[in-house]
């Protein structure tokens, strides 16, 4: 006796039908179906009371992040009828493939690279021939596309009595046999592995129940390989059901799906066009399921407001029929019902075939009517899993988090706004921002802002939070995903968000460390998500990674955004615990980082001339020092373990003192070692005298302005405090010729640009009394003229100004807008 082998198409009607024939008529002692062997011990979670559709959904976690795949199954799957009637007819019922996250399971980005019509486990070079004989079967039977041809050959035809089984099983054959061709020569290393698996099971299955009928329900790629397998292997004791090494890395586990989901034209390699139509299908038949799906389109159309007159839907009944009698079927099938729709509702030329015709994805390109058609026969169903349906434990800790928050997750998107000074909505936020650090789909964070605030805050202080949260069909896979981080969503939260800050390892190269940036927002969502006691724990983890910052910028501006939080708090909540550490690490760094910027080693904007005003070198030199005076303030309100702020203050003096280093460097650190005169020992402080002398000495065509914009980026108030500052800066630059003059003016401009209008108009009152002006004289020069005489004056020199410049070929044409 041999095992009849059933080659099926994934989610058919007509092979589900056959497959229940066979079983009603052959009553196999064993049913074995192509399902992840690894899922056998827990069969009977699939026999549960669940409502349709639901997958098995298979993750695997590797050092390139997770990966997933889905196996669904609805009421008419081959596979969930010979689960279902194998079970019930007393049959020993075994899924016989390779767990999925085996081989089956695909990284993201890989998923989206695979052609969307291949079916998956294929290179192109082998799928090639599966190409070659669809497309010569559908041209032949002039069906466009493989979908019309397998209802063409297959779901056209009536199954009414068991000489209808055994033509569709011959024709199914058929079909399989030439699809696959040798499977020696059309297969891949995949294919053998699992093919050799699923024969050993046969093997099995056949020992086992000798002189009885074994059933076996496998994808008909698979048939031949399977049927001249299995024969010559042995294998005398039932396969064991792999298991992972870690459940919590490798596993499955049962998840609602939805048939949006199941259809191919969303994007889905495996699935199938127009999962509602099928469902139809398999309930009454072509003539129903046509009444059904017409009867759909209609209706959806007219609720979009897409044109569908009654003269409309009288063309597309009657074209209906007769597209089915021109193509020999007896009712009309889903091919010829969307090809009447696009007849009768498209009025204009389309410049691409209709959807259904290929494998694109459905998108909000494509003609409305036709899109409209094809989502009335995707409907709309979704399942439910059983009520004690195993699930990780951190799915029901989420579940109770929300309910204590009084959050849901709608089935439209909905907002939810959070104002983190309310003491009543911190723990919905800090809920919200934990399922965001694990990636939960469904939750986004859509904005934070601060409307009707008194001043201007940082980002990380903004207190209003807008969230949308939606019942992602994603959203059950993702927390099983999250569930290796944790089995709480606290413990889950906490992982992911500690992992960040981990710098690579060597198995993993090509990964890239964490960046300033990526650290500060680290540490500002372990506030928004309520992580007050991760200080200890998140410096450490900083430790290992901040040594691969180099960008002294990118680590200040990092700094200052975390000072913004330590200093001001967040909301009512102490976040000094969470940062002071890691404030610390960044602050040794940064020190760090600073000593190595030399004339040995100039950075852009150093050499040769003044770096613009404003420029990212200047920015990211005062924004270093002024990080470093964040922290000595943040120092003298309370110790910072490991921080040693006299270190700082020697560091500030040598840096001010140090001729080699980048002029903005030490203009600012001169003014912050000035600013913090009394925290030095007596006698070793910087005084007015000596920054005088340090400013006389800074070469005044190539580096003044740029020390000056270090200066007052610190302190302004140091031209105040020490008033032969201007007399020296005055002094130094009368010295200068016309041209020296003039190249050092716009990194002038710049530095002074740091006083507002009333304390320009002070300086310059000054500089005016030391040119020996009159008082009335000062006061001219100080007084913007006004008039329309002068603003046209001021249009003209700007004019010659830029045109000028375009003769020296600083700009390539003078636009209007510029003159503007």
């Amino acid at each position: 006796m041999i095992p009849r082998i059933i080659g099926i198409r994934h989610h058919s009607p007509a092979c589900a039908r056959l497959v229940a024939h066979a079983i009603a008529q052959d009553r196999p002692a064993a049913v074995l179906i192509e399902g992840p062997s690894d899922f056998n011990p827990r069969l009977p979670e699939l026999l549960l009371p669940h409502r349709l559709p639901i997958a098995l959904y298979s993750y695997a976690h590797d050092g390139a992040g997770a990966a997933r795949c889905w196996f669904p199954l609805t009421g008419y799957s081959p596979e969930w009828v010979a689960l279902t009637q194998g079970h019930t007819s007393g049959a020993v019922v075994r899924f016989i493939d390779l767990p999925h996250w085996q081989y089956r399971a695909l990284p993201d980005h890989e998923r989206r690279m695979a052609p969307a019509n291949q079916p998956p486990g294929l290179p192109g070079e082998q799928r090639s021939h599966y190409r070659r004989v669809t497309q010569a079967l559908a041209a032949r039977l002039h069906c466009d596309g493989d979908h019309a041809l397998w209802d063409h050959l297959f779901e056209a035809q009536s199954l009414a009595s068991p000489p209808d089984f055994d033509a569709l099983a011959e024709r199914l054959d058929t079909y399989f046999h030439d699809l696959r061709g040798d499977p020696t020569l059309h297969t891949t290393a995949q294919d053998d592995a699992r093919e050799a698996c699923m024969a050993r099971w046969v093997a099995w299955a056949m020992h086992r129940f000798p002189g009885r009928n074994v059933l076996v329900v496998c994808g008909g790629w698979h048939k031949r390989a399977i049927e001249s397998l299995w024969p010559t292997l042995a294998a005398t004791e039932e396969l064991a059901s792999p298991t992972p090494s870690d459940p919590l890395l490798h596993g499955a586990y049962l998840v609602p799906y939805e048939y949006r989901q199941l259809e191919a034209l969303s994007g889905y390699a495996a699935g199938m066009q127009s999962p509602q139509y099928y469902q139809w299908l398999a309930e009454g038949g072509a003539g129903a399921a046509c009444a059904q799906a017409a009867q759909a389109i209609v209706q959806r159309l007219r609720a979009r407001q897409v044109p569908a007159s009654t003269a409309d839907v009288v063309a597309f009944h009657t074209t209906l029929t007769a597209l089915a009698r021109l193509r020999g079927h007896a009712e009309p099938l889903r091919v010829d019902i969307l090809d009447a729709a696009q007849s009768a509702f498209v009025k204009e030329a389309l410049d691409a075939p209709a959807p259904w015709a290929g494998h694109q994805v459905l998108s909000t390109q494509d003609h409305p009517a036709l899109r409209e058609a094809l989502l009335a026969l995707t409907g709309d169903a979704r399942g439910e899993l059983a009520g004690d349906t195993p699930l990780p434990p951190l799915v029901a800790d989420v579940r109770q988090r929300l309910l204590a928050c009084g959050l849901t997750l709608p089935s439209a998107p909905t907002t939810h706004t959070l104002d983190r000074r309310r003491a009543q909505d911190t723990l919905a936020a800090q809920t919200l921002w934990q399922l965001r650090l694990i990636g939960a789909e469904g939750v986004e964070l859509t904005s934070i802002n601060a409307p009707l605030s008194a001043r201007h805050l940082p980002q990380a202080l903004l207190f209003e939070e807008h969230w949308r949260l939606h019942d992602n069909p994603r959203w059950l896979p993702s927390l099983i995903e999250a569930a290796v981080h944790g089995a709480t969503l606290i413990d889950a939260a906490r992982a992911c968000l500690l992992a960040r800050l981990d710098a690579p390892i060597a198995t993993a190269p090509a990964a890239s460390p964490p960046s300033a940036a990526a650290m500060a927002q680290c540490l500002t969502d372990a506030v928004r998500a309520g992580f007050f006691d991760l200080g200890e724990e998140l410096a450490s983890r900083l430790a290992h990674s901040i040594h691969t910052v180099h960008d002294h910028g990118a680590l200040a501006q990092a700094a200052l955004t975390l000072l913004d939080v330590a200093l001001a708090g967040f909301w009512g909540q102490d976040t000094r615990p969470v940062m002071l550490s890691a404030l610390s690490a960044m602050g040794d760094r940064l020190l760090w980082l600073l000593d190595g910027l030399d004339a040995a080693l100039p950075t852009p904007g150093h050499a040769g001339a003044p770096a613009p005003a404003g420029s990212p070198t200047l920015d990211a030199d005062v924004a270093a020092v002024r990080a470093l005076a964040g922290l000595l303030r943040l120092s003298e309100a309370q110790a910072i373990a490991g921080w040693q702020a006299s270190f700082t203050l020697d560091s500030l003096l040598r840096l001010a003192r140090a001729p080699g280093r980048p002029p903005a460097l030490r203009g600012a650190a001169a003014g912050l070692a000035l600013t913090q005169a009394h925290r030095y020992a007596p006698g070793t402080a910087l005084r007015g005298t000596e920054l005088i002398a340090l400013t006389r000495a800074v070469p005044p065509r190539d580096q003044l302005g740029d020390y000056l914009y270090g200066l007052f980026a610190i302190t302004r108030a140091t031209l105040k405090t020490t008033p032969g500052l201007v007399e020296a800066v005055h002094a130094t630059l009368a010295q200068l010729s016309h041209d020296d003059f003039l190249v050092a003016l716009p990194a002038l401009r710049g530095a002074f640009a740091w006083f507002p209008p009333r304390e320009r108009g002070d300086i310059a009152a000054r500089v005016g009394a030391l040119l020996g002006l009159t008082a009335p004289e000062r006061t001219r020069l100080t007084q913007l003229s006004q008039g329309d005489n002068h603003y046209l004056r001021a249009r003209a020199a700007e004019a010659q100004a830029l045109a000028w410049a375009r003769d020296c070929g600083l700009l390539t044409s003078v636009t209007d807008e510029q003159l503007t």
